[in-house]
């Protein structure tokens, strides 16, 4: 029985873990952590995503906790819509936890290990901090974005931030799984639905990147003229539940692994958060790896895995750099993307958005 360690333990490399279990490999994911703990705020999960889940045998354990999102709505600070569209395949908003208990519950305890630091990765060997050293055919490095095999190209600081958090219950209507996004001039709000009529929802702002991230009263402030369930949600938040965050990503990536080495996740190809596709396309990446390590030999996973991921990770990471312009682009170029959004007939946008929303068949690629 073949050999993968798993060098992380985030959303990529715990779905990467289950992926090569599935196949029949014998797995150990390493995270540094002394536990798992709840963390994070929420995640949409596009249908490509739904589809990843299901290949990988959890998409009831993630809808069961999971909100529907049947709409995706582009508008402007008015509530002008600059893009609408409804979503007739399966897509999700998972708070991050309730994803990452499916992953671990599919996973099982005994292939995790964790209070693991790495010291070292080489081909077919894995060097923790304490001397131990684990053998194995196939390292997939999960390390996220500043991973420890992809360490060439450091990340680059966006020019945008802001927080993040989960609502308490929201005493108005709900949003009937619309996931909107609100456009401002250097500045937007994300709101999407969670069960129980909470809120994920989000602000950001372009800023320097050792700018003070602002507190609850200053989004309060922030979103007053904003559409009203903006203020709802924020309204329903706790002070303590903001999460900061400032925007790092790297260029699109040349390869996907190194020798002996295949990277997922942000380790692959971190990028920026304009399509929310960056923790979809980790879950594409365990999808894809389930496929080919059924077929293929230790030797080739590499390969197939490369052939079959690069080109679309590629494109996703160059799509969400362009997708900032909208709101924290250049005042020319947010006039200009937002016409072009409101004008492009839906013959040539569907397409686009329908392939991205799409998973391809890895297996049916392989044969």
């Amino acid at each position: 029985m073949p050999r993968a360690i798993i060098v992380g333990g985030g959303i990529a490399g715990l779905a990467s873990g289950i992926a090569f279990a599935n196949a029949g490999w014998d797995v150990t994911v390493l995270e540094r952590a002394p536990r798992i703990e709840p963390m994070g705020a929420a995640l949409s999960l596009w249908p490509n995503a739904c589809a990843a889940i299901a290949r990988l045998g959890i998409l009831g354990a993630v809808a069961a906790a999971a909100a529907p999102i049947r709409q995706m709505l582009l508008a402007t600070k008015d509530g002008a819509t600059i893009l609408s569209r409804p979503l007739p395949d399966t897509a999700l908003l998972a708070t991050r936890t309730a994803l990452q208990n499916a992953l671990l519950v599919a996973l099982g305890p005994d292939r995790l290990r964790l209070g693991c630091e790495v010291a070292a990765l080489a081909p077919g060997r894995v060097t923790l901090a304490n001397g131990e050293l684990l053998a194995c055919d196939l390292i997939v490095d999960a390390g996220g974005i500043r991973a420890p095999s992809n360490t060439d190209v450091p990340p680059v600081y966006a020019g945008y931030g802001g927080v993040l958090a989960l609502s308490g219950r929201v005493a108005g209507p709900g949003l009937g799984g619309v996931a909107a996004e609100y456009w401002g001039r250097h500045q937007r709000f994300g709101l999407f639905e969670l069960p129980g009529n909470r809120r994920y929802w989000f602000l950001m702002r372009t800023q320097p990147a050792a700018t003070a991230m602002p507190d609850l009263a200053a989004c309060a402030a922030a979103a007053e003229g904003w559409p009203s369930p903006v203020c709802e949600a924020i309204v329903a938040t706790a002070p303590d539940a903001l999460i900061p965050f400032a925007v790092h990503a790297k260029p699109p990536p040349k390869t996907l692994c190194a020798p002996g080495i295949i990277r997922v996740g942000d380790a692959a190809h971190a990028m920026e958060p304009n399509l929310g596709q960056g923790a979809c396309q980790g879950l594409e990446d365990a999808a894809a790896l389930q496929a080919i390590a059924a077929a293929a030999t230790p030797a080739q996973v590499a390969h197939h895995y490369d052939r079959l991921r690069l080109k679309r990770a590629r494109m996703f990471v160059r799509e969400s750099a362009l997708g900032r312009l909208g709101a924290q682009g250049p005042a020319a170029a947010q006039f200009v993307m937002r016409a072009v959004l409101r004008s492009i007939p839906a013959a040539l946008s569907e397409p686009r958005l329908r392939a991205m929303h799409t998973m391809p068949d890895y297996a049916a690629r392989l044969r």
